[in-house]
Parts: C-alpha cells; sequence; structure tokens
C-alpha cells in the first residue's frame, strides 16, 4: 500500500507553496521496482523558476504564439529539443506544455501560452512538432490546456457550450495530433 501510494500522492508542497529543492509537480517513485519518480515543471516559455537561486539560470523563450506565427516545424521541432534539454539538465522528467488551446477570444489571458493560434491545422503540425522535439530529450510533453479554455475571468465556474462538429473542426486537431506525437 505505501508504495502505490508513492505513485499517486504529490509532495514538495506547503499549503500554496513548494518547497525548496521541489519541483512544480512531484511524484516519488519505487525504488524496489526502479521505478523513477516524476519531477513536473511549468513550461509556457521555458523553465518556470521557483527559486531564486533559479533565476538567471534558465533561457527566456519566444511565447509559443510567436513560435507559431513562423509557420516553421522544423523550428518547432527545434525548439522542443532545446527546451528539452534545459529541462533535463535541471533535473526535470516532464514539461508541463506545449498549451494548445485554439484561441477565439482575443482577449483571452493565456492567448501567448498558446501554440495553435486561432488555427488548429497549424496547432496540430505544430503541436506534433514540437512534442516531438522534446521527447526525443527523454522529457515527458504534457499537452494542456484541454479545448476551450478561453478565459482567466471566473475560469473555475465558467461553462462552455460548443457543438460536437466545432469540437472536432477547431478545438481538438492540436491534442488529436499532440497525442498521435506521443503525450
Amino acid at each position: 500500500p505505501e508504495e502505490a501510494l508513492r505513485l499517486v500522492q504529490g509532495v514538495g508542497w506547503q499549503g500554496y507553496d513548494v518547497g525548496p529543492g521541489w519541483y512544480g509537480g512531484n511524484v516519488l517513485g519505487v525504488p524496489r521496482l526502479e521505478l523513477p519518480g516524476l519531477h513536473m515543471q511549468d513550461a509556457s516559455q521555458g523553465y518556470r523558476t521557483m527559486f531564486d537561486p533559479q533565476v538567471g539560470t534558465v533561457t527566456a523563450w519566444p511565447s509559443l504564439l510567436a513560435l507559431a506565427s513562423t509557420w516553421d516545424v522544423s523550428l518547432a521541432a527545434a525548439y522542443g529539443r532545446y527546451i528539452g534539454a534545459e529541462f533535463r539538465s535541471k533535473g526535470a522528467t516532464v514539461l508541463l506544455g506545449p498549451s494548445l488551446n485554439v484561441h477565439r477570444v482575443p482577449r483571452g489571458g493565456r492567448n501567448a501560452e498558446y501554440l495553435s493560434g486561432e488555427e488548429p491545422g497549424l496547432g496540430a503540425a505544430m503541436a506534433s512538432a514540437l512534442v516531438g522535439g522534446v521527447q526525443s530529450t527523454g522529457v515527458v510533453a504534457v499537452a494542456k490546456h484541454f479545448a476551450l479554455n478561453q478565459q482567466e475571468t471566473d475560469r473555475d465556474s465558467t461553462d462552455v457550450y460548443v457543438d460536437e462538429r466545432a469540437l472536432w473542426e477547431v478545438y481538438y486537431p492540436p491534442f488529436v495530433a499532440a497525442v498521435e506525437a506521443g503525450v
């Protein structure tokens, strides 16, 4: 039972603060079974610094929206490789990204974090390349924030209604591509 708990219970947080030396998300492994722990870190524009000693030791990458604006799939793959290598060098095993939501609200608070822009086909092509680049370094990529995350204000209580066709044609393609790329 204790070993099973290690795989489903996060550690390292004290209230809303992460303790020194921990990552944004931490799951203990099971050494007896040679299952490594997971060290998860946010990545909207690179490795998110959590402690003063980390400041000045990370790369501030262009936003994913800026990357998407290039429409350059090979650049997305290289971006993924480089950001994955930086995460790996800092001991992170999981990159909490890329963010793939398709923009539908121009004033969306997180639009700069999203790789898809307003074009699901662009998001799908770029997501596949970026995920492949990250995961080629041995770091796991996590596709987020799942479809229809359009606003920050009242985000915990907002309900969005979209028909099935629009979901599959507009909102899901970047996530489908990320899954097909190995997420």
